[in-house]
């Protein structure tokens, strides 16, 4: 397939960050046969130096004209402005459990929090379907956090019709000090947890402060047509970029924006396998071999070199 992918990198780090996922991009279309064309544009701290705003209408007018968004930006202002202008309804973070990387052995399980933009009623709505969609699809539990006030009603109608459409799906309803309880008690078990934007902000400070693994981890706003995919960027300048966020971000916009489900599969089973070997980066307290980025990102590449000649690029 052909598709357009912007790189938004906002400073140094972010250049980093685009550049692995550039090296991952380049990898999947000569191992999968696809022409997966990346453009870069300014955003946050580097688009206030040259044109003293963080986000330009002709950077946001790129981005519409592409399929997807890879976004590295810590500062809060540009990925504001870029969600707002896009439009999206839905933004979702990912959160990985501290003890499924302790042990070499063990692969990486998260759980999603998406948080609803606004409580309109089609925000509402395009949420709430959204995110039944991927849990189904992730075949993993849905829980939701109603709004209080008039809103509840709204929500819960939407909610109900949506799971019709999704009978398989296992769900439940909790308030906001249930979700917190289950944050905190029983992670595996949430899969994916909707919330409205007070609630969500409450939920997020309680899951970042529990699972500190911002180098695992990766945002995610749900657009139509255009979505955006972050790893998660840390504001302290000491801190290195990791390449683990970014390689899981890629691999959802591969799954769930460009519709390429075998090469999503086989990204993500390269980060698995390197991160089972034992590779780490410096930044991640685990233990393994300490390298830096560049080196996590060619095994990766490695690895999907390999499993582009066994798959082939017919797709089987």
């Amino acid at each position: 397939m052909q598709a357009k992918i912007m790189l938004l990198p906002a400073n140094s780090k972010g250049k980093t960050l685009c550049s692995y996922a550039e090296e991952l991009f380049l990898e999947i279309s000569a191992s999968f046969g696809h022409s997966l064309n990346t453009f870069r544009e300014k955003i946050g701290e580097d688009s206030v130096r040259l044109f003293d705003a963080p986000l330009t209408q002709e950077t946001l007018d790129s981005c519409k004209r592409c399929q997807a968004v890879f976004l590295a930006d810590a500062d809060c202002d540009g990925s504001r402005l870029l969600y707002q202008g896009l439009g999206i309804p839905l933004r979702i973070r990912s959160f990985v459990i501290p003890d499924c990387v302790s042990n070499r052995q063990l692969l990486p399980q998260i759980f999603l929090l998406g948080q609803v933009t606004t409580l309109d009623s089609d925000t509402v709505f395009s949420a709430v379907r959204q995110a039944c969609h991927i849990a189904a699809g992730m075949e993993v539990p849905f829980c939701h956090v109603a709004p209080t006030g008039n809103n509840r009603f709204q929500w819960e109608a939407h909610v109900k019709e949506t799971l019709k459409k999704h009978p398989a799906l296992s769900w439940a309803s909790l308030s906001a000090p249930e979700a917190i309880r289950r944050i905190i008690e029983a992670p595996r078990q949430i899969g994916f947890m909707l919330c409205p934007p007070y609630a969500g902000s409450i939920l997020e400070s309680a899951s970042t402060s529990l699972f500190p693994l911002p180098g695992l981890q990766y945002d995610w706003g749900i657009g139509d047509p255009v979505s955006v995919y972050a790893p998660r960027l840390s504001t302290d300048d000491t801190d290195m970029p990791e390449p683990f966020g970014a390689a899981f971000a890629v691999a959802a916009m591969l799954r769930h924006s460009l519709r390429l489900q075998r090469e999503a599969a086989c990204l993500e089973a390269a980060i698995h396998n390197v991160l089972s070997s034992g590779w780490r980066t410096p930044g991640m307290a685990s233990p393994g071999q300490a390298t830096d980025g560049s080196h996590i990102i060619q095994l990766i590449c490695e690895q999907l070199a390999v499993a582009g000649e066994f798959v082939g690029k017919g797709g089987h």
